[in-house]
């Protein structure tokens, strides 16, 4: 049985960080194949730290992908709670992957232990301009207001029709109604896909066909959220709520 130690050939590194990080092999496995089907001994600490040293040399490209998915000026940002072990605390912790995406391109992400808006200033560059769509989380119109007007946020759909889709039970009339609402913007974009409408036709469509289907829902959301008819802590009261509250301040 050989010993593991010096530094791993490209061919061995990339094996590794394929199996770890694409096959969700973690090390401890992997040091167990290695040992049983190739009578190779790779400890663990020698896999890591040649994972470490690979995100080191890797790190030019990150930055690349990165500036790249945040030069169009148009960046879809969301995160992610992954629990984490830290030596010393004697159970999990709970951290944040935080993912930046260009529709159509590229994704580079980035690892925070908390969900504060500080940590939007580390994804998003002070320099940034453009739209940044999200969903309805606090931190990031706290990160739009502090960066006074360079920052546009646009909701995500999918996120409002979570909520209204799971009041369809208790309020299957209203709920129901604002989700084909959301339908029809979906079968507009749907139409679009299929025809590979370009940029100019596709701003058309939505300004003829969207654009009315938008502004019916913003009016029966303000109606239903003054009208006083849906607590807040029902499932009903509490979509309508988040999602007028992020047309009143769009």
């Amino acid at each position: 049985m050989l010993a593991g130690a010096g530094l791993g050939c490209p061919g061995l590194l990339a094996q590794v960080l394929v199996s770890k990080y694409c096959d969700h092999l973690p090390l401890y496995r992997q040091e167990q194949i290695f040992r049983r089907r190739h009578q190779v001994y790779l400890p663990r600490q020698t896999l890591a730290r040649w994972v470490a040293l690979a995100a080191e040399w890797l790190q030019p490209i990150y930055e690349h992908i990165r500036t790249g998915v945040l030069a169009d000026g148009y960046v879809q940002v969301d995160e992610t709670p992954v629990n984490y072990l830290e030596p010393g605390h004697g159970r999990a912790r709970q951290g944040y992957l935080w993912t930046g995406s260009r529709p159509g391109g590229d994704v580079f992400y980035r690892w925070e232990t908390s969900r504060a808006t500080a940590c939007l200033d580390h994804l998003v560059p002070g320099n940034f301009r453009g739209t940044l769509q999200c969903d309805g989380y606090a931190a990031y119109r706290a990160l739009a207001n502090g960066r006074r007007g360079a920052i546009e946020l646009a909701g995500c759909w999918a996120h409002v029709r979570r909520k209204f889709y799971e009041a369809l039970e208790a309020a299957p009339r209203t709920a129901g109604w604002i989700v084909r609402q959301i339908q029809h913007l979906y079968r507009i974009e749907a139409t679009l896909r299929e025809h590979r409408a370009g940029p100019r036709l596709r701003a058309a469509v939505r300004a003829h066909q969207s654009r009315p289907i938008v502004a019916r829902l913003e009016r029966v959301l303000l109606r239903l959220k003054t009208s006083g008819r849906h607590l807040p802590q029902s499932l009903l009261g509490g979509a309508i709520d988040r999602k007028s509250t992020r047309l009143n301040s769009s």
